[in-house]
């Protein structure tokens, strides 16, 4: 026959704590959203006060010719001004601009020239610039503002190889 000793042993055995008993709340990892949105519309809002909106800057109007292989309707009544970019010195920090077999080291020059040749010629003379292989960009670009400063409407860029 069992006995009391027994019966308790088999009940501390069988004892299970309330804190097991209990089942583990699930929990849910969610990230705040709040301080998410937060941020990205403080990042939008600094986004749209510190952007600028205006026209584009250095930009050179032009267009380039129809490759088509279509024949020109009219023949060139002008005969084409040709202005060769030629670097010079070491460090190629001069330049050289070559209009028919006038040399010249200033660009104001090169304007006063650009400008006789315009009122001796017309305005619808084309230039081709023609820039060496040494030559800055820098360079390339003043020749092109002397010329639409010097009032010329056809103004282009010799093709390169």
């Amino acid at each position: 026959m069992p006995n009391d000793t027994d019966n308790q042993q088999d009940s501390v055995h069988l004892y299970v704590s309330e804190r097991k008993k209990r089942k583990p709340e699930e929990v849910k990892l969610q990230p705040p959203l709040t301080p998410m949105i937060d941020v990205t519309f403080q990042l939008l809002l600094y986004f749209l006060l510190t952007s600028t909106f205006r026209k584009d800057e250095g930009q050179i109007p032009g267009t380039l010719p129809a490759t088509t292989g279509q024949a020109m309707e009219k023949p060139l009544q002008h005969k084409t001004i040709k202005v060769k970019i030629a670097a010079m010195g070491v460090f190629r920090d001069q330049v050289q601009y070559t209009i028919g077999s006038k040399s010249l080291d200033d660009p104001k020059e090169l304007l006063l020239l650009l400008q006789r040749r315009c009122k001796s010629q017309g305005a619808d003379t084309p230039v081709v610039i023609d820039p060496g292989p040494r030559a800055r960009w820098k360079y390339v670009v003043n020749a092109y503002n002397q010329a639409v400063h010097a009032k010329f409407k056809n103004i282009g860029f010799a093709p390169s190889g």
